[in-house]
């Protein structure tokens, strides 16, 4: 009797072991440094069309607010980008609140009887009582094997371990979400080891006097930090036209091109002057100094865009990066 009681005196701490083991160690994929959470979903009764319009109507459904959205659809290549932003809670009491604001992007491709879904571009904002501004955090930075488990890899760290669980079970039920969409009884699916992207022909980037060239996918996290407290101008190449009344969205990856994001009014005369893969320029100028005088310049190649009331999600392939 005394050894049945000691061994159900273990079962919840086993119990607790096993479902912590889902948190550990090789629990949060990182390819080519970025972390990417990735699942392909095999449905072979359906067809690659059927999968995208399924997988179409539900980001529109699930992400149907201003802050998460689907911001790019291309039916003929199967493409569907998502981004979204929601509180993930840690614990919840009816004395405290304790949260993070994740921001990120769902990313689709779709094919004859499969598709594959990706989450990446994570980052969080994190309110702190001994300060105003909220704490911001990279994935990359934050819920990493290096930065969220302890040396020994067998435990999660108190604060950024948080962050890990919440955002690995908003993965999960993400892509369970999207598999359930498509008919589970229909389907096997495999999250899939992280690879690194197809090498892609690096382009020469073209000079400009004073400044120094970057490829768009090697700008230092410090200056795409800077971007937002900035003044920013779009100036459409073809025909010269400008507009100062933009926002800044930020920098990220589609279909394996680094692309920048903005919002524009639908009457700027800018955003009427540019087509698809048109070119356009972003100019960064510090506060304080004239927009004459921009210190970063991002030049991009229309992709797609996305309607937000009066205003356009205008999505970018970035092509030339100089900075001074």
């Amino acid at each position: 009797m005394k050894q049945l009681l000691f061994a159900l005196l273990f079962i919840p701490a086993l119990l607790f072991a096993q479902e912590d083991q889902h948190y550990l160690a090789g629990a949060v994929p990182v390819a080519d440094g970025k972390v990417v959470f990735t699942r392909e979903i095999n449905a072979p009764s359906l067809s690659k069309a059927q999968i995208y319009q399924q997988l179409l109507k539900w980001g529109q459904e699930n992400f149907n607010t201003k802050e998460s959205r689907v911001a790019y659809q291309n039916e003929a290549k199967g493409e569907i980008a998502i981004i979204g932003e929601e509180y993930i809670v840690f614990s919840s009491t009816a004395l405290s609140l304790d949260r993070a604001m994740m921001k990120y992007r769902i990313i689709i491709e779709c094919k004859e009887h499969a598709c594959t879904l990706q989450l990446a571009g994570i980052r969080y904002e994190y309110n702190v009582s001994y300060q105003n501004e909220p704490e911001k955090y990279l994935a990359e930075e934050w819920i990493t094997d290096e930065y969220a488990l302890n040396k020994s890899k067998t435990k999660l760290n108190r604060i950024s371990g948080k962050f890990r669980k919440a955002t690995i079970d908003f993965a999960d039920k993400t892509f369970d979400s999207a598999t359930n969409t498509l008919g589970a009884q229909l389907l096997t699916t495999a999250p899939i080891e992280p690879v690194s992207a197809p090498q892609r022909e690096t382009r020469a980037v073209a000079p400009m006097e004073g400044f120094v060239a970057f490829q768009a996918d090697k700008i230092p996290s410090t200056i795409l930090q800077m971007l937002p407290d900035n003044a920013l101008q779009i100036k459409a190449v073809k025909g010269n036209t400008t507009d100062a009344n933009v926002e800044w969205k930020g920098i990220g990856n589609m279909f394996g091109k680094t692309i920048s994001t903005i919002s524009i009014s639908k009457d700027s005369p800018a955003y009427k002057a540019i087509g698809n893969n048109d070119v356009y320029r972003l100019s960064f100028s510090k506060p304080g100094t004239s927009a004459d005088a921009p210190w970063i310049i991002i030049e991009c190649r229309k992709q797609g865009e996305t309607s937000e009331g009066q205003q356009t999600m205008l999505i970018g392939e970035i092509t030339n990066v100089w900075i001074k």
